[in-house]
């Protein structure tokens, strides 16, 4: 007999709660199932203010704050919970515990046979679905379409990895909670910057190639998304990954740095240009953005010129305008003031516009 059996019914994403939502719908059977487990002492430990069933006896329910969703995947960081203590992770998942104690999930005291996955995205329908736990990531955009052109699929934490187009036949195990579907209108730096500053919330600090390898990771893709971007920086982001996959203490390290890896190996040469080509393809990330007054549009109104805070914008009243590009700091108020749509926003092609102001022709 066990001396200690918990019960994990934290949410990992909050936009995702999964084992909230089954313990909800199904409390009184995990409890009676989680009761039955032969062990000196039961547990169960659910979100603050979130366990609204009756409590048998025996039963010790643990109510935690989610200001973190991550460490609570972990078994050491559940461990330390137990011992009165924050949620820190000391060791990996891959490391056995205890064979005095059993820590099992929600679905695993249900015995389910799918899986309850959040998708969010891109995706036409958003939502919670049920999936066979091996399954093609092809099953889940049949399932739930993307609003435009696809182009990638993120797998999030613990899984943490992207596929491609040319990855979407290959069956995985789902054991995320969460998967984000890309189409052609996102950019694959931004997306990746958005998920590391995610894992960056994440971290607790204990180790530095968790907590410092996505620091540096942050910095990297950051720099790459506002023009500094070096050319060495993709080799840079892949030994450090390297390093963290092997030397990071529990999961969250080695599930971002799984991410970073896998996000480069599909989506390297959009990745790149923003470095090489100073180039952002989906028109996304701002400093590769200009705008332009489009000239056969403009009627000289000044309705822009006005609403600019940088002068940025040159002209007169019945004189084709000019957007000072060294001036501009791409805010888009000249965008919402132009009635006549006259003023467009650019990536790498530029439209034709005069150098200076000159009389409308309409």
């Amino acid at each position: 007999m066990k001396d200690i059996i918990l019960c994990n019914a934290m949410p990992i994403y909050k936009e995702a709660p999964v084992s909230q939502t089954l313990l909800k719908h199904n409390i009184d059977k995990v409890v009676s199932l989680l009761m039955k487990r032969e062990a000196s002492k039961h547990y169960l430990m659910v979100p603050k203010g979130e366990f609204q069933g009756n409590i048998p006896e025996g039963l010790t329910i643990i109510e935690e704050e989610r200001g973190f969703g991550f460490v609570f995947e972990n078994n050491s960081s559940l461990i330390k919970v137990l011992e009165g203590e924050k949620p820190i992770p000391s060791f990996s998942n891959r490391q056995a515990l205890d064979e005095n104690i059993e820590i099992v999930t929600v679905e695993e005291l249900l015995e389910l046979e799918i899986k309850t996955v959040y998708i969010g995205g891109k995706a036409k329908k958003n939502g919670a679905f049920e999936f066979e736990r091996k399954i093609t990531p092809r099953d889940i955009v049949n399932l739930c379409g993307t609003k435009e052109k696809f182009k990638g699929m993120f797998f999030g934490y613990p899984m943490g990895c992207f596929v491609d187009e040319s990855k979407l036949d290959e069956a995985i195990d789902l054991t995320t909670d969460y998967v984000e579907i890309i189409d052609e209108t996102d950019c694959m730096l931004d997306c990746l910057l958005s998920i590391a500053n995610r894992f960056g919330q994440e971290t607790c600090g204990r180790c530095v190639f968790g907590h410092e390898g996505v620091t540096q990771i942050q910095m990297i893709l950051s720099d790459m998304t506002l023009k500094r971007g070096k050319t060495t920086d993709i080799e840079l982001l892949m030994d450090l990954c390297s390093e963290m996959k092997n030397q990071s203490l529990c999961e969250i390290g080695e599930s971002v740095a799984n991410t970073i890896t896998t996000a480069i190996e599909c989506f390297k040469e959009e990745i790149e240009a923003h470095i090489t080509k100073k180039s952002c393809k989906a028109g996304v990330c701002a400093k590769f953005i200009t705008y332009h007054i489009l000239p056969d549009m403009c009627t000289g109104c000044n309705e822009c010129e006005d609403e600019c805070e940088e002068d940025a914008i040159l002209g007169k009243k019945r004189f084709i305008h000019v957007i000072d590009q060294d001036e501009c700091t791409q805010c888009g108020a000249c965008v919402e003031a132009c009635e006549e749509k006259a003023i467009v926003k650019a990536g790498a092609v530029k439209p034709r516009c005069p150098q200076k102001p000159i009389p409308c022709k309409r």
